[in-house]
Parts: structure tokens; C-alpha cells; sequence
């Protein structure tokens, strides 16, 4: 008999090639349920936030919205009291839609109806190591309220004028919830309501109803969610559900603190996430649809320690409750916590903070796998058909709207394998993979084979160019989303005044006149900066100077020192172009200003100053904390300052989410910044080959929009 002679490793990657392979295989035509978004709550330690560092704080929007693409943000409606305050709510979400603009939508849930509505005279279940009774924890009786037997005119009162106060400091909800968890009986914040008035208890059906006719009053309603229950064992949605008028909620709401089949234990069912397909496949099947969206706003372990094995576990959860649970949305229930166990990021501001030693945050393990989706997945976007024939193999794919991209999340939660990718007419493109106890959020070769470690979670986004045979949907233009980190390349925004609401740090020599925030459009540019100069020659005058202190200086000072050039979008304030001289200040040596830099007279430019001046006593590179400007023109209009060729990164902060192929083919739109149509045709013929509009249009800023992308585009 013939012997064949076999190496080792040929025997070993024969074996691993028949006992590793999973195949995954999408189908991009067969579309389901269109996506709301993702995101998670902001509802404790909002104080911690804001008591961190300036830079500190940057570091943490950053990594929270833009690091996680966030679409969703859960907060609660904490005006129980008038003298409560909502400042620091406040803050948290003006740096996200200052990150995110109107793409982060805000959902807001009561924990409680004001103490003077609830027989305990509380917002808690539990006084003084007192528990209430239930009776006493749900709103009070009345004999004349025209909703029923409780005070729900009373309650739906204080939930509009929660709006007007919360839109009085800068939060207009897209999505409320008018109580969370109904059913849960707390200590904490908690107002119960039975399904429709029983055994003493208000009903959520007549609450319902009494805060819809209220708040229909508003100039602009945010849509109600509910019934939100504690979890979805026991049929408890649906007795919520089945009771109340559905045509008072817009979207569906629920939790996932018990199981299918009545596991309470939430730690167990995160280890076991196939403990939900059931339930999750009842309520998919009999409720919620594109109008009506299912939307599961809070879940986590409930553990008190951050669990490595939890980052598949949320993963699994997902997957099960977007393919078999047809959810539009998933909310977390922490993007931060004290100390270092927040679900996603755990915050310590400084050394004293409960048991912090430090200033420091914590990315823990659920934030990566948030992040499989959340960062490659958009709002708008569809699930598309998936099936994986592999062992522990769990897939979940989705189409965008305008069919060029399709984001593909496997989860092996067994050995190491290959997949096997199959998506009918799409390139890989893009893939990441967060393994159990090893890397996370890891740049990896896309292909349509991909080595996955055990236990690991992979994301692979696919394009294409060819969309005609499917059923696409159009992008809109009057919410574009362009990633703040990628507008500009390897490049740090120090101010764009598109984004601010004033003139702040800026500072004049007494002779010169004070810096002022412009809303008056100039060719297409409607927020800007007036800057005073001296108007005189320097023999006349002297120097005068206007100065700019950089926003978070010391976050940025070590980047300025890696970039090459400071951008300023700029223009004379008279009728004459101004040449104006600028330098560095704050502590550096850059007394050799950049001379004669011109700010056309009616017209925007882009002036390069190059920072290789800017040095310190060493002769080092050395990032300044303010910018000096001077001249002997009347002044000039500052746009947006930008510091470029500061180097690609591919940082959790800073990565891309737009993986589109080159569309200089494509048909595009160009629109002003009103949202007037111009122009349409491909998108090469309107551009120069520097990215500048090339049309024959006023100077100044249009939008270009194509299927694939929406962007900014400069008429020089």
C-alpha cells in the first residue's frame, strides 16, 4: 500500500480547515425592520460628569458619543420639585449634539410623579427603612378628575411643564416614557400603575391617555413609548399592551430584568441571552412596525463587577433582539457610572469620589460590544437577512438606507474559527474584531474569510457600487451626519462657530473694539466672529491685538505640537481685502508672526499659517494656549479655525464611520445651507480637484449630497 508522507503543520491545517469554517451568508434584498439607533442612559451621576476636568470631560464625550456613534441618549425627567436642578443634564447633552448635532436622539422616562401626587407624599417607595405600601406609592384619588378615579390631570400637567422647564435649558426630548418600570415596586423613585384602574391603583391606560391630550398642546410633542415594563416574563408587556389604546404611543417600549420564561435572575440571562428569543419573537410578531417602533430602553447584569464574559453576552442579546425581536432600537442602561463598574464607562473625577484613587475612565468590556454596532450601524439603516451555519456562530447584518453599505456582526461564543462571509454583490471593506480577555475594538484585514478567536465579536462592513436592483431609500438632507473627528482628515477643529453661541475667549487690546458672535448670513456662512483691528499703520498706533484662548488648551497643546498648519476660514470685515499678521501666544517663543496673511474683501478664504514657527525656549515644538491677531485693516470675520496634518489615528475617538467607495460618478445634489436644491448632476463635474465646489456659484459653503454621503463643500 502507497504511503503519503504529511508535515505536521499540513495535518494541522487540514484539521483546523474541516473543524473551524462557519459559514455566514446575507441576503441584501430581504429587508426588515428599519433602525431607530442605539444608545444608553445618563441618568445617575450626571454630577460626576461635569465636576471632571475640562480635558477630562473632552476625553469623555468624546469616547461616549463620537467613540460610540451614538444615536440614542436615555435620561429622566427629574423635575419631581421646581428647585431641582437639570444643569448638569444639561451639559451632557449639549457636548453630545455639539458631537452628534440632531442625529443623538433624547428619550426621557419618569421614575416618579411629584410627592404631592402620591398619597406617601414621596418620590420614593421606601422612606426612612419604611417601605409604602402600594397604595400609597401610585398617585392619589380623585372624585372629579374626567380621565378616572386618580389625579392623572394633575400628573400630565406636571409632565408638560417638565417639558417647558427642560426645553428652557436646552433639552427638547424626541421620545418620552411617562413612567419607568410601572410595575416595579422600589425603594427608590416610583409611581405604580396596573395595566388599567384595579385594586386601588391608578391605570397606566387613563395615564396614558391624560398625558397624550396634554402635552398635545406643545408646539413640538416628543412621540410616547411605554409601557415599559420591569422585563417580559410572565406576559407582562402584553397585559400592558393589550390594555391601553395603542393609538396614544407611537413606539413600544420595554425592559429585560426577567425572562421568557420568568428568569429573573439577570446576570444568568446575560450568560444565556437564547432565554429571551421566545418572548422576544411573541412581541416582534404582534407588535410594533416602522411607524410603531419596538425600542428596549434599560437592561444590564446587575452585578456589582464588571464581567469580561458580559461583552458577548450583550452582543447575544442584540442579535436576538434584532433578528428574532424585530427591535428598531436598543438603549443600555448606563453609558457611565461612579467608580470604575458603569456598564459602558466608569468614571472617577479625582482621587476622594467614593472609592476612587484617581482621575480616570474606565472603558469596561459592554462598551465594545456596543460599539459593534452602534459605530458601523446608523439610524435609517434596515436588517437585512442573515443565517450562520456555524457552531456558537450568531449574525446580525444591516443595509443602509441608500443600499451602499452593509455592516455584518458575528458572534462566536465557542473556539476559534474561520468565517466564511457571503454577501451577495459586496467587497469587504472595513473589519474590527473585541475579543473575550484580549483585545478590543482591534483593526483587522477585511476579507471575505476572517480568522475569529474564541469568544470574540466581529464586525465587517462591505460596499458597493451597484444598487440598481435593489429597493434603496434616500438619505435626508435636512439632518446630514458628518463625524466631527473626520471632517477634515488628520485634522483637530479648534473653533467652528457653526457650533458655537458665542464670542468666548476672546479678549482686545482697551484700544480695539470688543470681539462679537455675527448671525447675519455671509455667503452661505450665518455663524462667524467680528474681529476688530487697530484701522491705523503701527508708526500711528502701535500694536494692537486681538487674542484668541484656545478651547480646552491643555487637552489640545500636546496635538498642536504633531500639527503642521493652523487653517483660518476668514474674511476683511470692510471693502478692502485686510493682510493680517498671526502668531502664537500663551507661553510660546513665536514671535516670528506669519506676515501679510489676506482675508479677501467679500469673499471666504482659507489661510494657512504654519505652526513650524512655533517654538519654545528650546527650540521645541511648543502648542500654544492663544493665538494673536493684528493689523492695520479695520478687522476681519473669523469662521472656523482648524489645525491640520496633525497625523491619522485610529483611536476609539477618532475612527471613521463612513465606508463608502469613491462616488466622484455618482448623481448628486447640491444644496445652499437652507436646504435650497441648486444644482444636480455627477458629482465630478462639480468639483475642482482639491474637494472645492467648482460650479459657477457665489463664494462661499453649499452642502453636495449623493446616496452615499452628505458634505460640506467650499465655493473659494
Amino acid at each position: 500500500m502507497f504511503k503519503k508522507s504529511l508535515t505536521a503543520a499540513s495535518v494541522a491545517l487540514a484539521a483546523a480547515s474541516l473543524a473551524t469554517a462557519a459559514n455566514i451568508t446575507v441576503d441584501p434584498a430581504s429587508t426588515a425592520q428599519k433602525i431607530v439607533g442605539f444608545g444608553a442612559g445618563a441618568a445617575y451621576y450626571q454630577s460626576w460628569i461635569t465636576a471632571m476636568s475640562s480635558s477630562m470631560q473632552k476625553d469623555f464625550y468624546d469616547t461616549a458619543f463620537n467613540g460610540l456613534n451614538l444615536s440614542l441618549l436615555r435620561i429622566g425627567n427629574w423635575k419631581q420639585e421646581d428647585s431641582k436642578s437639570i444643569a448638569d443634564d444639561a451639559a451632557i447633552v449639549k457636548a453630545g449634539k455639539e458631537r452628534l448635532g440632531n442625529r443623538l436622539k433624547i428619550e426621557m422616562s419618569s421614575w416618579s410623579a411629584p410627592g404631592n401626587l402620591k398619597p406617601s407624599g414621596s418620590v420614593n417607595g421606601s422612606d426612612n427603612g419604611q417601605k409604602h405600601s402600594k397604595s400609597e406609592n401610585t398617585l392619589k384619588t380623585s372624585s372629579s378628575d374626567p380621565y378616572g378615579k386618580f389625579v392623572y390631570s394633575e400628573f400630565a400637567g406636571w409632565w408638560k411643564k417638565s417639558l417647558q422647564a427642560y426645553a428652557a435649558a436646552g433639552i427638547t426630548p424626541d421620545y418620552i416614557s411617562l413612567q419607568n418600570e410601572p410595575d416595579m415596586e422600589a425603594e427608590y423613585e416610583e409611581t405604580l400603575f396596573e395595566p388599567t384602574e384595579s385594586n386601588g391603583i391608578a391605570g397606566y391606560k387613563q395615564a396614558l391617555q391624560a398625558v397624550r391630550d396634554s402635552i398635545s398642546t406643545l408646539a413640538n410633542p416628543p412621540k410616547i413609548i411605554g409601557p415599559e415594563p420591569l422585563g417580559i416574563g410572565y406576559s407582562n408587556f402584553e397585559k400592558y399592551a393589550k390594555a391601553l389604546d395603542d393609538k396614544n404611543l407611537d413606539g413600544y417600549a420595554y425592559h429585560l430584568y426577567h425572562a421568557g420564561d420568568g428568569n429573573d435572575n439577570s446576570g444568568t440571562n446575560y450568560l444565556n441571552p437564547e432565554n429571551f428569543r421566545k418572548a422576544m419573537t411573541a412581541i416582534g410578531k404582534n407588535y410594533g412596525s416602522d411607524n410603531k417602533p419596538i425600542i428596549m430602553t434599560e437592561f444590564c447584569t446587575m452585578e456589582n463587577a464588571v464581567r469580561e464574559q458580559d461583552m458577548l453576552g450583550l452582543a447575544h442579546i442584540m442579535q436576538v433582539g434584532f433578528t428574532s425581536g424585530k427591535l428598531n432600537a436598543y438603549i443600555a442602561w448606563e453609558l457611565f457610572w461612579g467608580e470604575q463598574n458603569g456598564q459602558l464607562i466608569g468614571v472617577c473625577p479625582g482621587e476622594g469620589w467614593s472609592s476612587c484613587t484617581e482621575a480616570k475612565l474606565y472603558i469596561n468590556p459592554e462598551y465594545h460590544a456596543m460599539r459593534h454596532y452602534s459605530k458601523f450601524v446608523n439610524p435609517g439603516w434596515r436588517v437585512v437577512s442573515s443565517t450562520a451555519d456555524g457552531s456558537d456562530i450568531y449574525a446580525v447584518a444591516f443595509r443602509s438606507a441608500d443600499c451602499d453599505s452593509i455592516s455584518v456582526i458575528a458572534i462566536n461564543k465557542g473556539s476559534a474559527q474561520n468565517l466564511n462571509f457571503s454577501v451577495n454583490g459586496y467587497n469587504p471593506v472595513y473589519a474590527v474584531q473585541s475579543t473575550e480577555s484580549g483585545e478590543k475594538s482591534k483593526t483587522v484585514t477585511a476579507g471575505a474569510i476572517i480568522d475569529a478567536p474564541a469568544k470574540s465579536i466581529t464586525t465587517v462592513v462591505f460596499t458597493t457600487s451597484n444598487t440598481a436592483a435593489l429597493q434603496c431609500e434616500d438619505s435626508p438632507i435636512d439632518d446630514p451626519y458628518i463625524d466631527p473627528n473626520q471632517n477634515f482628515g488628520d485634522s483637530l477643529v479648534i473653533v467652528d462657530y457653526a457650533n458655537e453661541t458665542s464670542a468666548a475667549g476672546w479678549k482686545s487690546d482697551e484700544t480695539l473694539g470688543k470681539v462679537t458672535f455675527e448671525t447675519t448670513a455671509l455667503d452661505g456662512i450665518s455663524k462667524y466672529v467680528k474681529v476688530p483691528l487697530a484701522g491705523c499703520a503701527q508708526d500711528d498706533c502701535g500694536y494692537q491685538h486681538a487674542l484668541f484662548t484656545i478651547p480646552d488648551a491643555a487637552a489640545v497643546k500636546e496635538p498642536l505640537t504633531k500639527c503642521t498648519d493652523l487653517v483660518f476660514t476668514m474674511r476683511s470685515i470692510d471693502a478692502e481685502d485686510a493682510s493680517v499678521n498671526i502668531g502664537g501666544a500663551g507661553g510660546s517663543t513665536w514671535s516670528n508672526y506669519q506676515y501679510g496673511n489676506s482675508a479677501p474683501a467679500g469673499s471666504w478664504a482659507e489661510v494657512s499659517v504654519p505652526l513650524a514657527n512655533e517654538i519654545d525656549s528650546t527650540g521645541a515644538p511648543f502648542g500654544s494656549t492663544q493665538l494673536s491677531f493684528n493689523s492695520d485693516n479695520a478687522g476681519i470675520y473669523i469662521a472656523k479655525i482648524v489645525a491640520t496634518g496633525c497625523g491619522g489615528s485610529s483611536t476609539i475617538k477618532g475612527m471613521r464611520t463612513n465606508f463608502a467607495a469613491s462616488d466622484l460618478n455618482k448623481e448628486a445634489k447640491v444644496f445652499d445651507l437652507n436646504g435650497n436644491l441648486l444644482w444636480s448632476g455627477i458629482k465630478g463635474q462639480a468639483l475642482n480637484a482639491d474637494g472645492t465646489l467648482r460650479l459657477d456659484l457665489k463664494k462661499g459653503m453649499y452642502i453636495v449630497k449623493t446616496k452615499a454621503t452628505t458634505v460640506k463643500i467650499v465655493r473659494k
